[in-house]
């Protein structure tokens, strides 16, 4: 059989192919009937010799070909003209699909295709020496004739990625509470070898019981971060009284002053990161997060704010921080300056919304 995974989701993609691997039976076995192939260093000629070898000891072969579509689709898009090398050997490639004996598994795993260009559509071939014009079928044909079978392996988007965790806690034989399930992926995000990864851990931890948002919040997420969007929060709603409490939390949790005050300003210049590309219509928070190299929730707590405050504003606190930050390295009590500030930025709020 022949499958091909486009797009697929890189830990997906890695458990499919070892649950093919595994179809072979013994693993050392399977060891010598496993060939894996780079599509920069093979041919055509290469994969489709390799998949014409007899298994040894086992029913099957398993050829996993990587990248070798796109190198082919690339350079067939800088070619001139359909009779180019490239298009030769992709026609012997595309040709030589239907002959592919029932004993291998081959699989090709590319990043994309493209299904308006010739390798997905098709193409005619020139005469060439004894040959005539030939019309060479495309992947799509191929597909459709059931040569050729299609693994959706995608990475779950913001909606479904709750409903996968879940699936793959049951796997595992996990228990797990909703919201710890919300928070895991909103810690992590749609990484989903490191999700697998933390539920193993959380389960460890957690033992026969339920794995809580207690567990999540100990285990995966940066307490002390969450603790500074506590207080980022309490500014942002004007609420003096719940910036005084979570400073209070930062500091029973045995919080340098300085980091106290550094991590205050991290999550202000998110705001302006946030707030910038929300202004150039990026407005999804995962796509924000991988822009902008930070954790999916981080994006998401600042993305709730953001509307809260203006550029201006935004710049102008940074200033203040910077100010208070060279305070408390000459001399001024670094506690003081920090109550200061709080009091500050919240009644500064107040202020605007009155």
């Amino acid at each position: 059989m022949i499958y091909l995974l486009l797009d697929a989701d890189e830990y997906l993609a890695a458990e499919w192919l070892a649950e093919q691997k595994a179809k072979l039976g013994d693993p050392e076995l399977a060891s010598l009937n496993t060939v894996e192939l780079q599509g920069a260093q093979t041919s055509a000629a290469a994969v489709l010799g390799e998949a014409a070898m007899m298994p040894f000891l086992t029913s099957h072969r398993l050829v996993i070909v990587r990248g070798l579509l796109e190198a082919y689709e690339k350079r067939m898009a800088a070619s001139k003209t359909p009779g180019a090398a490239v298009y030769v050997e992709a026609a012997q490639l595309l040709e030589g699909l239907y002959h592919i004996p029932e004993s291998c598994i081959l699989v090709f795993v590319d990043n994309s295709v493209d299904k308006r260009r010739a390798l997905w559509k098709g193409y005619r071939l020139p005469a060439a020496g004894n040959q005539p014009e030939r019309r060479i079928d495309g992947l799509e044909a191929l597909i459709q004739a059931g040569v050729v079978q299609v693994e959706a392996l995608a990475t779950p988007d913001v909606k479904t990625l709750p409903a996968w965790l879940q699936r793959r806690a049951r796997q595992r034989g996990v228990a797990i509470d909703g919201g710890a399930v919300a928070l895991l992926c909103n810690f992590v995000g749609p990484n989903l070898r490191q999700l697998d990864n933390e539920l193993e851990k959380l389960s460890l931890y957690a033992g026969r019981r339920p794995i809580t948002q207690q567990d999540v919040r100990a285990l995966v997420a940066d307490a002390s971060e969450e603790m500074i969007w506590n207080l980022t929060d309490a500014l942002a709603q004007r609420h003096p009284a719940q910036a005084v409490r979570a400073l209070y939390d930062l500091r029973r949790n045995d919080q340098n002053p300085i980091y106290i005050l550094t991590m205050i300003a991290r999550q202000y210049r998110m705001l302006i990161e946030v707030k910038s590309l929300l202004a150039a219509g990026v407005s999804d928070p995962y796509d924000m997060a991988r822009r902008l190299g930070y954790a999916p929730y981080p994006v998401q707590k600042a993305l709730q704010w953001s509307h809260q405050y203006t550029f201006a504003e935004l710049e102008a606190i940074l200033e203040r921080l910077l100010e208070v930050d060279m305070a408390m390295k000459t001399g001024a009590d670094q506690d003081t300056e920090l109550d200061l500030l709080t009091a500050e930025l919240c009644m500064q709020r107040r202020q605007r919304a009155e």
